[in-house]
């Protein structure tokens, strides 16, 4: 599992913006963010590109960008389990001469490196394509990655409608508000946590290079009003297998384990559906929406048993922005009920139906853009089945995915591209167990010092 992308300098060298022009912090966009993705990040604003572009665009019909698209960052981390990495399930380590070790402190340098080349191709076509190292794994993947052709149509004096054709590999990817899984708080996560193990849903288990997906669809939002302040966006993408055979996300959960070809890969097309309106006025945004999938996935090494994993979400997001003195608060939530059908075929179970919650609640303050502060709130409920959510060191006897956590964080921003975030992340309950057993959730508190910087 690989962090989310953020603010590219490559973008900032295409506008010849800020970083704070189009995002509150990265990855929070800001309204101007919203519109630069939507139009496929083609925007330009560099006049010496455009008057040449004026002088030859009759006669060549070629036209490369004249700055570089190519981006790259750099993360690591330090990470501290109360319970050390054997709460985890990681075995225990001993020294050369067969003494046991500690399994804490966790240092990753670098824990992620990251290539971009995104921004504009042509006019009306761009993309974002995501090339990531793990540090973790020592392996590179094809990460959270789209091309997108947009278009924008005048349909009156305060009436415009931007439109895009896509094709991406992660659910989610081209949404403009923070709510969705594929951009959701917290941003940067080490890879040795134990948000890993926390159960998720289908469509919360696939971003990026997680779960290989090809997607192709497209999207309508319409601007209405003097001062852009009524927007209604919709979309539509079709999901399914990009190579091989994939491997089911979760698999710790409602799927299981077989070499079978079939195992984990869709059974047919996925749909994905995201509707949204946001509404604009003086120095705030708010949005509401909802983004659903229907999955079916081949769950059995030994049959075509398909399981189907349903998700649907609603979320808000409540944004206050003070360009005067670089000030804003951003408020998320959402809330995914995903329904499970299992089939009669599939192993490991004994149930033919179950469900899981995932709830979020998170903000985000910006003082000056350089002091930050953030606090979020996870709440997952689901199905008690031993025979998915047991039978390891995270879970109480019943097999409950039930776990609630709370985590704060702290970041300074010296430069628009460097951050330096200090979290700190409390479980009150993991995976069923609420310290009533005698083993406690706080086994699995967390703390995280965390480093980002890009070029």
């Amino acid at each position: 599992m690989s962090a989310n992308a953020w603010a590219l300098p490559s973008f900032a060298r295409q506008t010849g913006w800020s970083c704070a022009t189009c995002h509150t912090s990265f990855p929070q966009l800001t309204p101007m963010g919203r519109i630069f993705k939507l139009m496929g990040y083609t925007t330009t604003n560099l006049q010496p590109q455009q008057k040449v572009e004026a002088k030859v665009g009759n006669v060549v019909h070629l036209l490369l960008p004249r700055i570089s698209q190519f981006s790259i960052f750099v993360q690591a981390s330090d990470t501290h389990v109360a319970g050390s990495q054997q709460a985890l399930g990681a075995p225990a380590r001993t020294a050369k001469g067969g003494q046991p070790v500690g399994t804490n402190n966790n240092l990753e340098v670098p824990q992620q490196v990251s290539l971009f080349y995104a921004g504009e191709v042509t006019p009306h076509v761009g993309d974002f394509l995501h090339i990531t190292y793990n540090g973790q794994s020592g392996t590179f993947a094809f990460d959270d990655s789209s091309i997108v052709r947009t278009q924008a149509w005048k349909l009156g004096l305060h009436n415009t409608l931007i439109t895009g054709v896509d094709v991406n590999n992660t659910p989610s990817a081209t949404d403009l508000w923070n709510t969705s899984p594929d951009w959701q708080a917290p941003f940067f996560t080490s890879n040795y946590t134990a948000e890993g193990a926390v159960p998720t849903t289908f469509i919360g288990s696939s971003p990026g290079a997680a779960f290989p997906l090809i997607g192709l669809g497209a999207y309508a939002a319409d601007i209405v009003g003097p001062n852009r302040a009524n927007w209604f966006y919709a979309e539509a993408d079709a999901y399914n297998n990009s190579e091989g055979t994939g491997a089911a996300p979760n698999q710790g959960g409602f799927f299981e384990g077989g070499s079978n070809s079939l195992f984990g890969q869709l059974a047919g097309t996925a749909p994905y559906l995201r509707l949204a309106y946001q509404h604009d006025w003086s120095d705030w945004n708010w949005e509401v929406g909802t983004y659903d999938m229907w999955s079916r996935v081949y769950a059995s090494p030994i049959s075509n048993a398909v399981n189907r994993f349903y998700d649907y979400d609603l979320d808000s997001q409540l944004q206050w922005l003070d360009i005067n003195d670089n000030d804003n608060v951003t408020v998320r939530a959402n809330l995914i009920h995903e329904d499970a059908n299992f089939a009669a075929g599939a192993l490991n179970t004994s149930l033919t139906h179950g469900q899981l919650n995932t709830f979020n609640l998170n903000a985000t303050y910006w003082y000056h853009d350089e002091y930050g502060a953030q606090g979020g709130f996870q709440d997952v409920t689901g199905t008690a089945n031993s025979s998915f959510w047991g039978g390891n060191v995270y879970t109480s006897a019943n097999g409950s995915p039930n776990t609630t956590d709370e985590w704060v964080e702290a970041s300074y921003l010296p430069w628009w591209n460097t951050r330096l975030s200090v979290r700190y992340t409390v479980f009150n309950k993991f995976r069923g167990l609420t310290g009533n057993n005698g083993v406690s959730p706080s086994k699995f508190n967390t703390i995280e010092l965390l480093a980002w910087i890009a070029y």
